[in-house]
């Protein structure tokens, strides 16, 4: 008990704020069976108010727990428009896949002309262009796939702790 005094001691010294939260309302499982198992809200997202003012538009999402005790925080910072970039991600399976090669080899032999350092820098923002457009007519749309399979493992999540909680 001194332990969570002094805790919640520290965070008012700091003068630290919950952001509070959207999604399922535990944080840890101890993984027990369906009887024995305890659910708990052990994991906060705090801020000062420095982080208020600055960036007002925070918001928590409890992810799934999947694969551990703890669930995930996913941090959402509303952008303003003009902050907003689009960054490109290489996914290590597409290495894997048979019409990745040719479709590397084709788009970095079309010529560009210009300086070396310039070529390169184009050949990359094409090949990204290229890849990007190459998996989403390989495998459709992935990030939207992820999505869905974390909406139903959350449904799972919640379904599991209605079932084992009083309320």
């Amino acid at each position: 008990m001194k332990k969570s005094l002094e805790f919640i001691g520290v965070i008012e010294a700091c003068g630290l704020l919950d952001l509070g939260f959207n999604g399922p309302r535990f944080t840890w499982s101890n993984q027990r069976g369906i009887n024995s198992r305890i659910w708990k809200r052990l994991d906060r997202a705090m801020v000062n108010d420095r982080w208020l003012q600055d960036i007002p538009h925070t918001n928590i999402t409890h992810l799934p727990s999947v694969g551990s005790d703890h669930c995930p925080f996913l941090m959402e910072i509303q952008a303003r428009p003009h902050d907003y970039i689009k960054y490109f991600r290489f996914l290590n399976y597409w290495a894997d896949q048979p019409s990745f090669t040719d479709t590397v080899t084709r788009c970095w032999e079309r010529p560009i002309e210009g300086q070396p350092i310039w070529i390169f820098h184009q050949k990359m923002k094409r090949l990204a262009s290229t890849l990007s457009t190459w998996s989403k007519e390989q495998f459709g749309d992935i990030y939207a796939k992820v999505k869905d399979f974390e909406e139903r493992v959350k449904v799972a999540e919640e379904t599991l702790i209605h079932n084992n909680t009083e309320e």
